[in-house]
Formats: C-alpha cells, sequence, structure tokens
C-alpha cells in the first residue's frame, strides 16, 4: 500500500540518498532463480488480468455510448460519451506501462493510442479525412487495416473533444454525422482490440510464469522477470522524456502544451497519474482491489529500510501530482506553472535514479536494452 504518512517527508536528495547507502547495494548473493517465479506469477496471471477486463468493457461501455448519441445528437449526451471516454483512458493509461507480450504484438500499443507524434502525422491525415470522407473509415474491420495514426485514442479525441468537431457532432450535419460514425468505428475497434489483448495475455502470462530450459522465449525465470523491471524503469522515463519533457522543451519560452499527450481533452497530467499507479503495482503487486501488497518486485528487495523509502518516495511524487491541475496547458497558464513543471518533472527523474540503482540493484534485474536510446 502507498504510504500516506508522509505528508512530512521531503523528497530525499540524490546526495542524502547516496550519504544513506541508497544507492546500488554492494554485490550480494545471487537471487535463486525461483525466487522470482512467484513475482512472475502473481503480477502476470492474477494482477493484470483484471484490469484487461476492465478494459475490455470500458471500451465496450464507449462504443455503446458513441453509437446511442449518434442516433441523437445531444450536447448533454455528448458529455456523457466524453466521460465514458476518460473511464477507457484512465484504464489505458494504468496498463499502458505495462509494454511486454502482446501489448506491443504487432503494433498493438501504437493502434490503441498512435502517440508520441513527432511529425504531427495524425493531424495531417485527420484533415485528409474530413475533406475527403472515404465511405471505409466508418467500417470498424476496413479501419482496422488504416494507418495507426487514425485509430486509437487520439484520433477519437479529436472527434469528441475539438470545439470544431464537437460543434457538428451536435448540430448533426454532413461533417457531424461522418465524424459520429468515424467515431464509433474507432470505439468499435478499441472494443475489438482491448478483447484480443484480453484474450491473448494468459498464453503469454504462463509462458513467462514458467519460464525455464525448456522455454525458447524465457531460459530462466530472471530473464523473464526483467521485463517487468524495464516495464516500471521504462514507464517513468516515459514520463520524464515524453510526457514532461515535450511540452516543457528546452527553457521557459520554449515550452509548448500542445506537445504534452491527450492536451485536446485537457488531461496530460491526469494520464500520468494513472501511469502512476500501474507502474506501481508492479513494485508492489497490488493494484487497487486487486493484488496483494509487497507481492510484486519489492518481494525481491532485502532491505525493509530500502522498502520504505522508496514508498515514501513515490508517494511525495503522488501528493506533488495531486496538487497539480489535470492538464499541462492549465499548469502553464499559471504565473509560476512553468517551474513547477520542471520541479514535477525532476521529482521523477529522482524516481529514476531510484530505481536504476536501488530496485534494478537490489532485485538484480537493472540494466540492459532501454527501448528509449536514441530517441
Amino acid at each position: 500500500m502507498l504510504l500516506k504518512s508522509c505528508s512530512r517527508l521531503m523528497l530525499l536528495s540524490t546526495t542524502a540518498a547516496i550519504a544513506i547507502g541508497f544507492a546500488a547495494p554492494n554485490a550480494h548473493a545471487d537471487i535463486p532463480d525461483e525466487n522470482y517465479r512467484p513475482v512472475l506469477n502473481h503480477l502476470l496471471n492474477e494482477v493484470m488480468p483484471p484490469k484487461l477486463d476492465d478494459f475490455h468493457k470500458a471500451n465496450a461501455q464507449l462504443s455503446t455510448s458513441i453509437k446511442d448519441f449518434c442516433a441523437d445528437p445531444d450536447a448533454d449526451d455528448l458529455k456523457d460519451v466524453q466521460e465514458d471516454f476518460h473511464q477507457a483512458m484512465d484504464i489505458w493509461q494504468e496498463i499502458q506501462p505495462w509494454r511486454m507480450g502482446p501489448m506491443v504484438a504487432n503494433g498493438r500499443d501504437q493502434h490503441i493510442e498512435y502517440w508520441p507524434d513527432k511529425h504531427g502525422t495524425a493531424a495531417r491525415q485527420f484533415r485528409k479525412l474530413l475533406f475527403s470522407k472515404p465511405a471505409g473509415y466508418t467500417d470498424p474491420e476496413q479501419l482496422s487495416e488504416a494507418s495507426a495514426a487514425l485509430q486509437g485514442f487520439p484520433a477519437l479525441e479529436e472527434v469528441l473533444f475539438d470545439p470544431k468537431n464537437t460543434a457538428h457532432l451536435t448540430s448533426g450535419d454532413e461533417d457531424g454525422v461522418y465524424l459520429c460514425q468515424y467515431g464509433a468505428a474507432i470505439a468499435t475497434n478499441l472494443e475489438t482490440i482491448a478483447g484480443e489483448l484480453r484474450g491473448e495475455w494468459p498464453e503469454f502470462a504462463d509462458a513467462m510464469a514458467t519460464a525455464g530450459p525448456d522455454s525458447m522465449d524465457y531460459p530462466t525465470a530472471k530473464f523473464a522477470a526483467t521485463d517487468l523491471y524495464r516495464a516500471l524503469h521504462e514507464g517513468i522515463l516515459i514520463i520524464s522524456a515524453q510526457k514532461l519533457g515535450k511540452p516543457l522543451g528546452d527553457n521557459k519560452q520554449d515550452a509548448k502544451a500542445s506537445r504534452a499527450e491527450s492536451e485536446v481533452s485537457k488531461r496530460s497530467l491526469r494520464n500520468i497519474a494513472h501511469n502512476l499507479t500501474g507502474l506501481f503495482a508492479i513494485y508492489d503487486g497490488k493494484w487497487g482491489d486487486v493484488g496483494s501488497e509487497g507481492t510484486g518486485l519489492a518481494a525481491l528487495i532485502d532491505s525493509s529500510l530500502l522498502d520504505r523509502s522508496f514508498r515514501l518516495n513515490w508517494q511525495t511524487v503522488v501528493d506533488a501530482l495531486d496538487g497539480l491541475p489535470a492538464s499541462v496547458e492549465d499548469l502553464l497558464a499559471q504565473p509560476d506553472g512553468y517551474d513547477k513543471l520542471a520541479e514535477f518533472k525532476s521529482q521523477i527523474d529522482f524516481l529514476t535514479t531510484l530505481v536504476e540503482n536501488d530496485i534494478g540493484g537490489n532485485t538484480q534485474l537493472g540494466g540492459g536494452f532501454n527501448a528509449l536510446d536514441g530517441d
């Protein structure tokens, strides 16, 4: 459980952390391979599947609500559809950092959310779509074969939250009818993808949990568990480099909220809050009412002091985020907003240091390839 009693604890400085011995630990005896197996089994077979069920249900609800809205467009009903979008997006942002197996197979994560979009591909393709209105893009099956930039949550966000598009939606004009049909196709396709993800996960989870000499993909349980550590590590790096670093830019004058994730729906920092929930589950082993405390990567930590320090520092970051608005745009609009955002990024960066030095070293899972190298 995240510790709530740390309101007086300030985030430890890197210097202080090293001074009290929370840098990379001294050499330890190798952790027996069998010690990794319960962690794998718990996280992959017990903790993740209910979240994938929730993700599928949320997208099914979103698909239904859009179709109902399209049958009788109304401004109040659009708000209901937008709320269903937020609910589905909340769950996606929690499972998004679990970048492994079926989550990334065949670019599935990009079909769910094509972001970051370095070259503005989605915006260009979306403008062309509205100009030509190809009928195929209102069919979920045909849409599933189209560019990833025109599928998933960012495209649906443009439909449901951009004021120019919502005006068409509620008026029911020609553009509104097409946007509704296109949005419904996106939601239906998302429901299908979520169902496929849920269906493929158990086989992958079993292969990970039964890793060993007979496996072609996972020769040891430690090798398999490295994917969990990598998900935790890279998840925090992505928050820092992409979700915060991109909008912050090189300085205050270079800052641009439009570079943040999900800014059309004004939820870029809300996304990070849900990212942190899913990431902490990898460490702790408990995710809401699913799982048990201390059965994630924390089960491999041999120091109660290190474990407590990590939890307190993580909670400090969560508390800091709770004090910020839901979007980068709203934060940057504040007189000291840029400084607040930069300070929050520094707190995230310190968590990265703890994951690299403390968690990576103590679980003996650190090091290796990072998908953000060279990005």
